[in-house]
């Protein structure tokens, strides 16, 4: 159960979390905004069921208000809408998901040799396509990240999203 609740929490990190990069298309495939935004925080945990994308700035017109209203981890899972706080809105499609090591998120305990594995927290790494976006972002883009899910269920971000 666990398992599921943090597939459904790194796939629904596309839109935050944490160390999300989304690069643009090439120029040529669209000649609307190119805006970015670097957001620093994410918070929510898999019992809240939702996540909040905080810390946002850059140079996209109109930008995010600086963090989203809460997302729901289940919509996010399979794709869907963020909305910011300044109601605009930016649409990512279903991520692709890998795990890879925890080391570098919160709750990491390095095994002592020989002795039990404690538990551990999971790094779960996301990817996906930008469908849509009017906070300034160019479209289509891509997402790029990385979240970290503690033994309690707590997400964090071991690096900054970053959508461009």
């Amino acid at each position: 159960m666990r398992k599921v609740f943090m597939l459904v929490a790194a796939l629904a990190l596309p839109i935050s979390v944490l160390s999300v990069v989304l690069t643009s298309a090439p120029a040529s495939a669209s000649s609307g905004p190119k805006g970015k935004i670097t957001c620093t925080t994410m918070s929510g945990s898999t019992g809240s069921g939702t996540i909040v994308i905080s810390g946002c700035s850059g140079t996209a017109v109109p930008g995010t208000g600086g963090s989203s209203k809460p997302l729901s981890i289940a919509v996010l899972a399979a794709g869907g809408p963020v909305t910011w706080v300044n109601n605009d809105v930016t649409v990512f499609a279903a991520p692709a998901l890998s795990s890879a090591s925890a080391k570098h998120c919160p709750g990491y305990v390095k095994p002592p040799k020989g002795g039990p594995t404690p538990a551990e927290p999971t790094l779960e790494k996301f990817s996906g396509a930008v469908n849509s976006d009017n906070t300034g972002m160019k479209v289509p883009g891509k997402y790029k990240g990385e979240v970290c899910i503690s033994q309690s269920g707590s997400f964090s971000a071991p690096k900054a999203l970053k959508v461009s």
